[in-house]
């Protein structure tokens, strides 16, 4: 959609964007969902970090080359999640893990499929991963690579999410397999099932190590009931900072009412806590669907079926959820950060027309290109961030037909 079908405001100094077509619906929102990461809280040192820091872990852990934990940028991250198809960061560092593995030298490959095959299988991730460690480093000597070699290939990862797509892991998956030999299939598939990925905290070594660098020892054992393993330093979700404002949210309860404003997050619920504290007391709690209540659904929804249900982002499940607990609403505007919550809200609107969607882009990393990204999808709303929602939606309550 072009710039001039929306109405630009000026709000502290940035500019807001509202579809002149959407603007009868904007009128009567009456309900408001937000996401969590990227819109209330600021996750770049965070979520982003913990991403690059477990990807450079990993590739390390199984190469034996230094990898600088910083060496994944913003930028690559938001190409992941541009896709539509990675809100969840664990699939991001698949993602990255993956692809740098295949451009490994074809003999290094070989010798490090060797050593993962002889490697007696452990469930436990900590166990399974040190002790490969071990091996790499006592037998893989790849002297010809050095730690700017993951380095050199950043650029093609950032032209490898062009191919990836809304179905995330798979997309990945999908792409790597066409341009695999036999031996490169080996390699592939032995990772993978090392890796064991997707799969749970304390099984998977892609979900647990990014979880304890994320979490910290304390947080991790709470939120997991598991002990720390691979990580004893504090967790990068102390880097957090808020970025919803307590008045932001006393203005949108004056103008919406405080049943009417909700959340539906693809994070856990006590990493949130932890950080937005008395804050979430400013939402209506039966209207807060964190990644908990999501998999209970699938659960309870795979054992009725004999079949594993997939109910998260692009899926609408929890915005419909958190919705639900308004009991009524005329329309509910979703504010998120990313394409998958783009797609998640057009999704809703199959089944709803009564959805809208907001999308912010200041706490991004990439401001600029999130907010053409936003405008060229034809966002029903385009705004810096979620402080400034409410002076959009007084003024355009405000403005004359």
């Amino acid at each position: 959609m072009a710039s001039g079908n929306y109405l630009v405001l000026k709000v502290n100094g940035q500019e807001a964007y509202v579809r002149k077509d959407r603007l009868d619906e904007l009128r009567k929102v009456d309900g408001v969902v937000f996401d969590c990461d990227g819109v209330l809280v600021d996750v770049r040192g965070s979520y982003n970090r913990a991403i690059s820091k477990t990807s450079a872990y990993i590739l390390e852990g199984l190469t034996g080359i230094p990898v600088d934990e910083n060496f994944v940028s913003d930028e690559v991250i938001f190409l992941f999640r541009r896709t539509g198809g990675f809100n969840c960061d664990r699939d991001t560092v698949y993602g990255i893990v993956m692809f740098m593995l295949m451009k490994l030298p074809e003999e290094i490959r070989m010798k490090l499929r060797k050593l993962v095959q002889t490697v007696e299988w452990q469930p436990d991730a900590f166990e399974r991963f040190s002790r490969l460690k071990k091996l790499v480093k006592e037998t893989l000597k790849p002297v010809e690579l050095n730690e700017k070699f993951f380095e050199g290939f950043v650029d093609e990862l950032k032209k490898f999410t062009e191919r990836l797509d809304a179905s995330g892991v798979d997309s990945v998956d999908r792409d790597l397999a066409p341009h695999r030999s036999v031996s490169q299939d080996d390699f592939y598939t032995s990772i993978k099932r090392f890796l064991l990925y997707p799969g749970d905290v304390g099984e998977s070594v892609v979900s647990t190590v990014f979880e304890e660098f994320f979490c910290g020892p304390a947080l991790f054992k709470k939120t997991y009931g598991i002990e720390p393993k691979f990580n004893s330093a504090p967790g990068m979700v102390e880097n957090e900072t808020v970025i919803i404002q307590a008045e932001t949210l006393d203005r949108l309860a004056a103008v919406l009412g405080k049943r009417n404003i909700g959340i539906a997050s693809g994070s856990r619920f006590e990493p949130r806590r932890q950080v937005l504290n008395g804050l979430l007391s400013k939402f209506n709690r039966e209207a807060l669907v964190f990644v908990e209540v999501v998999e209970k659904a699938e659960r309870e929804l795979s054992n009725s079926d004999c079949a594993e249900v997939n109910l998260k982002k692009p899926h609408p499940f929890s915005l419909i959820k958190s919705a639900e607990g308004f009991g009524g609403f005329v329309y509910a505007l979703y504010v998120g950060d990313s394409m998958e919550d783009a797609l998640m809200v057009e999704e809703a609107r199959k089944r709803d027309p009564r959805y809208l969607f907001a999308g912010v882009y200041r706490f991004s990393g990439v401001d600029d290109v999130v907010r053409r990204i936003f405008l060229n999808s034809d966002c029903d709303m385009v705004i810096p961030s979620v402080n400034e929602l409410p002076f959009v939606l007084e003024k355009v309550r405000r403005l004359k037909n």
